[in-house]
């Protein structure tokens, strides 16, 4: 970053009297630098882009192979991945209760499923029904409206059976929450549960994402569910 600084004080204090030769090919030097530094940002995030995919595609793979999936089970979770709001982690749809009732509900509105193999599904993977975000109907206010707490919350990873890890929530709204990243082992993308008590009202193992981190990696922005509610077949 020093380097930066360096070249951005050079460029304003060069003599006046350089030829209009000497200040092009300065001035190349420095929009060049700046457009190399543009390109490997944007060629780290493809490659963080591409990593992140593979992650996603080896989870869904050792989960459908854990759970003995046959070709139909999957092909139906193919189609219910179509409601989520980011395909690629369909592995929920498998690992959360929540996230597979939601998108079934979203399917079924427009299509009839076969009930046989949602039975399957969720015999083989054993998922449960908890009472979750369904009870936080009271939550239900515009999107862009947040409300500063201070209340105590538990969290963990999508694929524990239950959120457990002790934090604390700051805001919360209809669409997310911010809260303390217990040991900054939480990083953006990662895909969570939450519980909390608001007003005598428990909301139990909430599912949510990581939308990012906040400095330092000591707070998280979480954005609530994973499943679209407006998608159009």
């Amino acid at each position: 970053m020093e380097k930066t600084f360096e070249v951005i004080r050079e460029l304003f204090v060069r003599d006046l009297r350089t030829t209009p030769l000497e200040t092009a090919l300065f001035l190349i030097v420095v929009f060049g630098f700046f457009g190399l530094l543009v390109l490997a940002n944007i060629l780290r995030r493809r490659k963080e882009k591409k990593q992140l995919s593979r992650l996603h595609r080896e989870k869904w793979e050792k989960l459908k192979e854990k759970h003995h999936l046959t070709v139909e089970e999957s092909g139906l979770l193919e189609k219910l991945s179509v409601f989520l709001k980011n395909p690629e982690k369909k592995y929920l749809l498998i690992s959360d209760y929540q996230v597979f009732q939601n998108a079934l509900s979203e399917y079924g509105s427009r299509n009839e499923a076969d009930g046989e193999l949602v039975g399957s599904i969720l015999t083989k993977t054993d998922m449960h029904t908890v009472s979750g975000f369904r009870q936080g109907e009271q939550l239900k206010r515009r999107k862009s409206t947040r409300h500063k707490v201070q209340i105590p919350a538990k969290i963990a990873p999508a694929e524990h059976t239950t959120a457990h890890i002790e934090t604390r929530m700051f805001n919360l709204s209809a669409g997310g929450c911010k809260t303390d990243n217990p040991g900054q082992r939480f990083h953006a993308g990662d895909d969570i549960k939450i519980s909390f008590l608001l007003k005598g009202k428990a909301y139990t193992d909430v599912p949510g994402e990581v939308v990012r981190t906040g400095p330092g990696s000591k707070t998280l922005h979480i954005s609530f569910g994973h499943v679209k509610k407006t998608h159009t077949v």
